[in-house]
């Protein structure tokens, strides 16, 4: 960890640097890029909840609402989930769920409990808050996006809303997108680290006699302009999944299920270029099925569904109906990570199991891929709706050249440089050898080349305070 001291006596201006202290178990960092790195960085696979079901949907179609009040405070791993569609942590621990059949956002602590984050269990609407998050009702979420100081953005496109809740479990509205033609659909979400740009997507409504969606829109939220069109639908999706932001160029790239295309010509995962511009990333139906060792450009990957990036571009990969999780190296390059089905419900995976797993399908129907802020894989798999974790066991990136900006009325700057992708947990003592310091909070390492920023607010002790800066738990 990086300790940095800042007397506060006179002007707040004198600034002491304590230097590195050792942690132990720390080493060289294995960096990513290669399979072969990927490989030893990560460790064992621990399912942090699901159960197996014969039947997983009511007979309008509609995923079955499992949760149980019992179901509070319960181990997560003996919990059912109801059609999970992603999953995200943040840097202390803890992992949110977003349970589309259940009407709500789980989340499981550090000590693998579960209990009810965000929503009531049941769909409607009763207010854009500010309220507590589990007294506001949201419809069908199955969009997520979580911050590491554990701020949590939620898609509720039941009611054509986004949602945050802040670290003291307030919900608000952030959009309110009234477009008549949003189907209760959605799934893509992603927040900018200054919360100030949101993607978003949405499907448009079927055109009778048709019974599937005409086409899907992909949309950004800005606090300046409000609402814009990245991608009308015109340009082609269909049914937009996930969406990230690839470090290396800043540019957004969306998995395209297309489910309902017979044709499978529109599936895959596209970088967007500009305005209703987008580039393929991956093969349509007329190149090769994916396989180990080919060009992710010049292979066809069904129904690709979730996507995350490393700090050095390569990404994991995910896709329903081809049913596993890729790995795609900096050079493009696939390596199938954990192999699966594109139908049924097979999940084999047991505790302790290590990828790659690619000797047999051992899961079914991937939804969404998430590198949590420690570095861990989190998968979302199976229509009765299974959480697992692969674990990062590389030592943690530390961060570097930790300095304080300003003091002033408005509290203390601190800025430093740290991996994209990572968390920092932000804590403070009035001496560098008091036995606790206070948490203040977390954040996020940005792209190479940027650094990242936090502010202490709290007021700063008379004679003096030191900051530290710990991994992501």
């Amino acid at each position: 960890m990086r300790l940095f001291g800042i007397r506060t006596m006179l002007s707040f201006r004198r600034f002491l640097a304590v230097g590195w202290m050792g942690v132990l178990g720390l080493g060289d960092v294995v960096q990513g890029g290669e399979y072969s790195d990927v490989e030893v960085s990560y460790g064992p696979v621990t399912t942090l909840a699901g159960v197996a079901h014969a039947v997983t949907t009511n007979p309008d179609g509609t995923g079955i609402n499992f949760w149980l009040s019992d179901y509070e405070g319960m181990a997560a791993k003996h919990v059912s989930l109801s059609n999970p569609h992603i999953a995200a942590a943040d840097a202390f621990g803890n992992t949110y769920i977003a349970d589309k059949a259940s009407h709500a956002i789980l989340k499981i602590s550090s000590d693998g409990l579960i209990r009810t984050f965000a929503g009531t269990h049941e769909p409607g609407f009763n207010g854009d808050g500010p309220a507590p998050a589990h007294t506001l009702q949201i419809s069908f979420p199955n969009g997520l996006f979580v911050f590491p100081d554990g701020t949590v953005y939620l898609l509720d496109p039941g009611n054509h809303r986004i949602r945050k809740v802040d670290r003291a479990g307030i919900m608000t509205t952030v959009v309110n997108d009234a477009d008549p033609s949003w189907m209760p659909s959605g799934r893509a979400l992603w927040v900018s680290p200054d919360e100030s740009l949101v993607y978003y997507s949405h499907e448009y409504p079927p055109i009778p006699p048709s019974l599937v969606a005409s086409g899907a829109v992909i949309k950004q939220w800005t606090r300046s302009r409000g609402i814009g069109v990245v991608c009308s639908a015109d340009v082609g999706f269909r049914n937009p999944a996930n969406l990230a932001v690839n470090p290396l160029d800043g540019k957004l790239w969306v998995t395209d299920r297309a489910e309902e295309d017979l044709t499978k010509l529109e599936t895959g995962l596209f970088r967007i270029d500009g305005v209703n511009q987008r580039t393929r990333m991956t093969g349509d139906v007329n190149e090769p099925k994916a396989s180990t060792g080919q060009e992710a450009l010049h292979s066809f990957i069904e129904q690709p569904r979730g996507i995350a990036f490393l700090a050095d571009g390569s990404y994991f990969l995910c896709a329903h109906k081809d049913g596993n999780v890729w790995y795609v190296d900096v050079h493009g390059i696939l390596h199938r990570y954990v192999q699966g089905s594109g139908k049924g419900d097979t999940y084999l995976i047991n505790d302790g199991d290590r990828p790659p797993l690619n000797s047999k399908n051992v899961i079914s129907q991937p939804r969404a891929v998430t590198l949590a802020p420690n570095g861990d894989l989190l998968v979302v798999s199976n229509d009765s709706g299974y959480l697992f974790r692969v674990r990062q066991i590389a030592p943690p990136i530390l961060p570097g050249n930790l300095r304080v900006t300003s003091v002033g009325a408005d509290g203390v700057r601190l800025q430093f440089s740290g991996e994209f992708g990572r968390g920092y947990r932000v804590e403070r003592a009035s001496s560098i050898a008091a036995p606790d310091w206070d948490s203040l909070g977390a954040v996020g390492g940005a792209p190479a080349g940027s650094v990242s920023m936090f502010q202490d607010l709290l007021p700063v002790p008379a004679n003096a305070a030191f900051y530290r800066l710990l991994p992501a738990q």
